[in-house]
């Protein structure tokens, strides 16, 4: 394997609000939980808890596990799906503000669903290749857990979508020692299976939600789609999971991915010929939260011990599946 552009991870993040009992709080909005066998627990962000905040919280966590700061940062990506506001506002800037990067830093807001952590990873590793190195990080923050419907059984499965941030300093010929390296990443697209979970208002097709509603519910159209909708997931896995095998000969038999259910995270064991217990697990603690599940899982990962072996990064949203490389540092 040759990597001409190895990416230094140096140091991770989190922020996670207090969690809550999944079934109490489905059960106390009215649910009937007796066929709920999702994740235990979920994170609830309070009044003062915003992708901004948790953001930047997460983002100095990290600064200070690398002990750098926010000066030396080039390029912030926030990688989540919510916002404190629509556009023109920019998380990534707002962070960049809260954590004291200069003029010269760039803020980008990528959105890619799930897929973001993974996502930013890969285009910080070009943006730094292509502007002479130097540190990034990225963040992803989620507060999601008001547009569940946990009084309606058909949003079950979104029931332990929750709130949080993480985020991972990376740096590219920087000075601080890494704690792993990132390879590269291979994706995979599904677009038809866009909107397959949707907020239907806020937009310019329905910019105005009907009074009474919930203007950021998220509703998921593939209930009657579940086998459908399962084996194209299979699929667009092994398809990132046989392009990164091909570009880097390497089979890690570990694995940090994406937190969306607990069934989710059965299936790529599967997929990928991991055993269960080689799956950095930690949607029973948190939650699904979004990207950052990702930067949670590494989080985990690399302050459980010293990286030795290569570990699979795997991420997806409806619409795109991915698959990262992580290798120890030289």
């Amino acid at each position: 394997m040759k990597n001409e552009y190895p990416l230094a991870i140096l140091g991770t993040g989190i922020h996670l609000p207090p969690a809550q009992a999944v079934r109490e709080t489905a059960a106390a909005a009215g649910a009937d939980v007796s066929a709920y066998q999702g994740w235990d627990r979920v994170c609830l962000a309070g009044d003062n808890d915003h992708p901004s905040t948790m953001g930047a919280a997460a983002l100095r966590a990290a600064l200070a596990d690398c002990g750098v700061d926010g000066q030396s940062l080039r390029l912030v990506i926030f990688a989540g799906i919510s916002r404190d506001y629509l556009p023109s506002f920019s998380v990534a800037t707002e962070i960049m503000k809260e954590c004291g990067a200069g003029s010269r830093c760039l803020g980008i807001d990528l959105t890619i669903g799930c897929l973001g952590a993974l996502s930013g990873l890969d285009f910080a590793q070009g943006w730094l290749a292509t502007h002479g190195g130097g540190l990034a990080a990225v963040v992803a923050a989620e507060r999601w857990a008001y547009t569940v419907d946990r009084s309606s059984v058909a949003s079950m499965g979104l029931w332990a979508h929750g709130d949080g941030a993480g985020a991972i300093v990376v740096g590219m010929d920087a000075a601080p020692p890494a704690k792993a390296i990132f390879a590269g990443a291979e994706m995979i697209s599904a677009s038809d299976l866009n909107g397959l979970v949707l907020v239907k208002y806020g937009g310019t097709r329905n910019p105005v939600a009907p009074p009474g509603s919930n203007p950021g519910e998220r509703i998921f159209l593939g209930v009657d789609r579940r086998d459908e909708i399962r084996d194209r997931y299979l699929q667009g896995y092994s398809g990132a999971y046989a392009a990164l095998k091909e570009r880097f000969g390497i089979a890690p038999d570990q694995v940090v991915c994406n937190q969306t259910a607990a069934q989710f995270v059965q299936l790529v064991s599967h997929v990928y010929g991991i055993a269960p217990e080689r799956v950095v697990v930690t949607g029973h603690q948190t939650g699904h939260v979004g990207a950052a599940d990702l930067i949670v899982g590494m989080d985990t990962l690399l302050k459980r011990a010293p990286l030795t072996e290569p570990c699979l990064l795997a991420g997806s949203t409806p619409y795109a599946f991915g698959c990262g490389l992580l290798l120890p540092p030289a």
